[in-house]
């Protein structure tokens, strides 16, 4: 999987996605045009959930090791890009 091409792309999705929902509620709209807002609708909120879907297969806690230094381990109970959850921290 791609890592996201810069850390706005989610929120530029949304965003995006808000505007065409606020579009699909006008009264008056043309079910040609209702049909293509919905089609990039769809693209953008496949966008958004492939960013989340990288983006949590990063997410890590820092934690101290015996030693006194920073170590990364996965965070538990996050659910990695394939789709599985990482029991007890497990990568």
């Amino acid at each position: 999987m791609s890592e996201p091409s810069t850390e706005f792309e989610f929120e530029t999705a949304i965003e995006e996605l808000e505007r065409i929902v606020e579009r699909l509620d006008r009264e008056g709209i043309g079910l040609d045009e209702a049909i293509a807002l919905f089609e990039q609708g769809i693209e953008r909120l496949g966008e958004a959930r492939r960013w989340l879907e990288t983006a949590s297969g990063r997410v890590e806690e820092l934690i101290a090791s015996s030693t006194g230094r920073l170590e990364a381990k996965p965070l538990e109970g996050v659910e990695t890009p394939d789709g599985k959850d990482r029991p007890d921290g497990e990568p």
